[in-house]
Parts: C-alpha cells; structure tokens; sequence
C-alpha cells in the first residue's frame, strides 16, 4: 500500500465523510432493508402535466434502456441502474415493470433515482406503486450517503422531496421535510456562483439539475411550496447547462461525462423552460444571458455577447471553464480550472488545460471518455493525463488518480489572460499539478482559435523532464473536415486511437503525440486547419 498517497487522499475529505463511513458500512454488512409495510397512500387527483414533463419521462426510460444494453450484465454497476426504475415512463397503461428485490435495490443511490422515477410516474397516472416507493424513499431515509456526499446525498434529498411530494400522510410528510432541508443544506454548497455543479462533470450537472426540476414540479403538482432557493438554483444551473451546449446539441465530455450518462441536454432545458426557470435568451444554442467573466484580467470579456456569427468568449469562473466561438465555424471548451470538487474527487480525471473542439459543427478533437467505471486497466487509462489533450511531463499524472474513485495530489489550474479581436479569440491559462517534479514545472498553454485555425502554445517553466503533448481527433470528423494538424517546435507522430462518447462504445480516433525535453523550460505546440 502506497501510504504516503492514501495520507493525501484522506486529508481532502470531510469530517462527516470519516465519521458516516463506518456506519454506512456497518449497514451494508448487515444486509439491511427496507419493508413496503402500512406504505402510505398516494395523492389523486393532480392537475394535467405539462408536455415536456411527460416527453422527458418517455426519453429516460429510452435513455435508461439503451444506457442498460452497453453495461456488462453481473456487475455492479449494472445492478445498480437496472434498480433506477427507469423503466416507468410516462404511460400509465404499459404493462407493470418488474419488482426491484435484489440487495442493491436498497442501496440508497439507486432507490433514490427509482423514488424519483416511480413519483413521476404516479403523478402521471400509474396505480399500484405505493408500496414501493415506501420502500424506495424508507431505504433513503435509513441511508443517507453522509459517507460519500456530493452528487449521492443530493440524489438522496431529491427522492425525498419526490417521493414525500406525491404521497399523503404523516410519514410521506417526514420524507419531504427531510428532503427539503437536506436541499437548503447541499443546494448552496454544491452549486456554483456560475451555475455549475462542483464535480465540474456535465453529466453529474445535468442528472441533479433534472432531478430538482422534477422535484420543483412534483411539489407544485401536490400543491407544496416551493423553496426560493430551489428556484434560484435551477435557473443559474439551466444557464450554466445553456452555456455549455455544443453546436450538435451535447456537451464536454470533462470529468467522467458520457453522453448516457445523463438526460439530453435539450431535454433539461424544456423542462426548465416549462415550469418557467429558463430565460429566453438562455435558450439552446444561446450564449445571451449566460454566466458572464467576472475574473480581473485584462482583456476580460464584458457582458455583452456578441452576434452569433462573431466571435464569442465565456468564462464560466467558478467552474473553470472557457468556452470560445468563432461564428458557425468553430466551438471549444477549455478546462481551465479546479480538477473537481474538494472533497469528492471521484470523477477527477488527470486533464489539466484540455480542451474540445467543434469544427463546422461537429466534434473534431475529442475527450478520450469513459470506458470503465472499475479499478481496472481501462479505468487507469480513462482518468489518466495520456488520454487527454493535454500535455504529460515524466510520465506522470497531473493529478494523482488512482484506483477507481480516488485522488491524492491535486492540479490547480488558473486562467491567466484572455484576448479578443476581430480575427481571433486568445485564452492563456497555468497548472501546477507537476510541482512534485525536480524544479517545479509549471505547464502554461495559450489557445488562439480563429475561423479557420486553432494554435495550441505550450510552454512549461522550470524543471527538467520528459514532455509529451498530445491531441485526440475523431477519425471520422478528421476526414470530413479536412482538418490539417502540424507541429510547432516539435515533430507529431500520429497513431490509431479509441474515445467513447457514450459509456463503453467505442469510436475510432487518431492521436497526435509530439515529445521533448525540458531543460529549465520548453516550448512547443501544435496548428491545426480546417
């Protein structure tokens, strides 16, 4: 055991997350459940739903099935989203679906996500689901995820209210009340002051940002008072989702995203818009009213976003994140920021200063993905600094991932200038996840994207190491449009590579990889045109 690494991985995490962890392993050796017994009854009579509520409900049960048809059968994973209920729907009248009996069913993040479906699904109109979203909402209650928090203990508060909101009776009003303060409690600490969700993942963000939106509706369907804080947070994390969306409708693919991992982003934003927490010019493909670059750099960007044929800057601050636009022609986002959240690194990948980029509309360089979600080879390799358009010095990590979920020495990233023109759009931003190095190398990259062309500019200062800068491209899209890429001060070699933009589906890709050496300093890059 590499004790000095485990020593950094501890001292992140939260004293509730040291003090609930042997509880909550206590529990899960004692195998215990939760009964459907004296389930309390479920309210009638709700007002008609708005359509995109019910269209969502139908597209999580598409998602949920295709999403069930890529994960191996056996594991642990796959127990746990066969359990999510995703199944319901939103037609009252398909056949019932299967009763969820096995041990994991109980676990607390399944049966929240499977309280949630099944609310929706009673408010919708199906009978017959009483008994087990008593027992969905008593496993939560009995499990609160104080051992892991983060996206587990909001996914617990969300089934609450849910399941509290659609219910009758003393007990259902004891779920809500605990959901209800659960939320004052992790709303403000998980989101952003720019909207976005602190495990700085779009998959993460748009799961809980759905969640509370089918909270906020269950609860105004049942006749409930909805929290300004709720409200609130959804419209700054529907902004920050707008923000985010690519010109072919996805979204980065940072920190452990797949695009099936989480609900269509245009689906979020409809029904966003339909329970009126949308702004109009925060609607998809929109960059108007969006969180705007309050970092004091100079060359910031001001609050007015440009016409969409001219080119636009966005800082997202808190998340870290830039994104650029160069009219129709190109679309980046750059991680220029923390590597996730501070005590729930779990889907932490070592990518310090990687980017996407959408060329004509499509994405063109590519995030490497998820292939696993296990302490495996190919979960080392999806987390690691080599699968990522970013540059890896001695052969090492940026951040020190390891095992499947777990994070010791953490890259801090800072965005450093930005400049904007006519012709060109300029982000500067450092990292200093090498500082354990000889000489303390500190790796800066300047990105000038232009309508044709994007030059990547590396630079590492201090140190005295092996550098490798690599980039990721579609095949697929490299081909299509006729996309060039050549060195700067180094020689690309280029060989055969996978990505997976949804969970272990793979497409090809070619990476460029271009290696040096650092002598106290290194300069080099790559140009690509299209």
């Amino acid at each position: 055991m590499n004790l000095p690494r485990v020593a950094r991985t501890l001292v992140q995490l939260h004293p509730l997350q040291v003090l609930a962890r042997p509880i909550a392993l206590g529990g899960r050796a004692l195998g215990r459940g939760s009964t459907a017994a004296l389930a309390p009854a479920l309210r009638s009579g709700f007002a008609p739903p708005r359509a995109p509520f019910v269209a969502f409900a139908d597209a999580e049960r598409r998602r949920g099935r295709a999403r069930l048809a890529a994960i191996p059968e056996g594991s642990l994973l796959h127990a746990y989203e066969s359990a999510y209920g995703y199944e319901l729907g939103a037609d009252p009248t398909a056949p019932a679906p299967g009763v969820w009996e096995g041990p994991v069913a109980s676990h607390p993040f399944p049966a929240s996500v499977r309280a949630r479906r099944l609310a929706v699904a009673a408010r919708l109109g199906r009978p017959g689901l009483s008994a087990e979203l008593a027992r969905a909402c008593r496993a939560v209650a009995l499990g609160l995820e104080l051992h892991l928090m983060a996206n587990h203990l909001l996914e617990n508060a969300i089934g609450l209210v849910c399941g509290g909101a659609v219910a009758r009776g003393l007990e259902a009003e004891a779920w809500w009340r605990l959901g209800s303060r659960l939320l004052s409690w992790q709303l403000p600490e998980q989101f952003l002051s720019d909207g976005g969700h602190f495990e700085l993942s779009a998959s993460y963000h748009l799961s809980v940002t759905a969640g509370l939106l089918e909270a906020i509706e269950l609860s105004l369907a049942a006749g409930r008072e909805v929290p300004e804080l709720w409200r609130d947070t959804a419209r700054n994390a529907l902004a920050w989702a707008a923000a985010v969306r690519a010109p072919d409708g996805t979204y980065p693919l940072f920190n452990d995203a797949a695009l099936d991992a989480a609900p269509e982003i245009d689906g979020v934003l409809a029904l966003g818009a339909a329970l009126g927490l949308l702004d109009a010019g925060a609607a998809p493909g929109s960059t108007e009213n969006t969180p705007t670059e309050n970092t004091p750099t100079e060359n910031a960007p001001t609050e007015n976003t440009p016409p969409a044929d001219q080119p636009a800057l966005l800082h997202l601050p808190a998340t870290g994140w830039v994104i650029l636009r160069f009219g129709e022609r190109a679309w980046l986002a750059f991680d220029a920021g923390m590597d996730g959240a501070a005590y729930q690194p779990g889907h932490v990948h070592a990518d310090a200063l990687t980017f996407e980029l959408w060329v004509e509309g499509e994405r063109a360089v590519v995030d490497h993905g998820v292939s696993s979600y296990i302490a495996d080879p190919a979960r080392e390799e999806t987390r690691a600094t080599r699968a990522h358009n970013t540059v890896e010095l001695g052969g090492a990590d940026s951040s020190e991932v390891w095992s499947a979920f777990r994070v010791g020495r953490r890259a801090r990233a800072q965005v450093r200038r930005f400049e904007r023109a006519p012709a060109h759009l300029v982000v500067e931003a450092e990292h200093d996840g090498y500082r354990f190095l000889p000489g303390a190398p500190v790796h800066r990259r300047e990105l000038a994207l232009s309508e044709r062309e994007l030059a990547v500019h590396d630079e590492i200062v201090g140190g005295r190491t092996g550098v490798c800068s690599r980039l990721r491209l579609d095949e697929a899209a490299l081909q299509r449009r006729s996309i060039t890429v050549d060195g700067v001060q180094l020689a690309p070699e280029q060989s055969s590579g996978v990505w997976y933009p949804c969970f272990r589906q793979p497409r090809a890709a070619v990476v460029f990889s271009g290696r040096g050496e650092a002598r106290d300093g290194w300069r080099g890059g790559f140009r690509l045109r299209w």
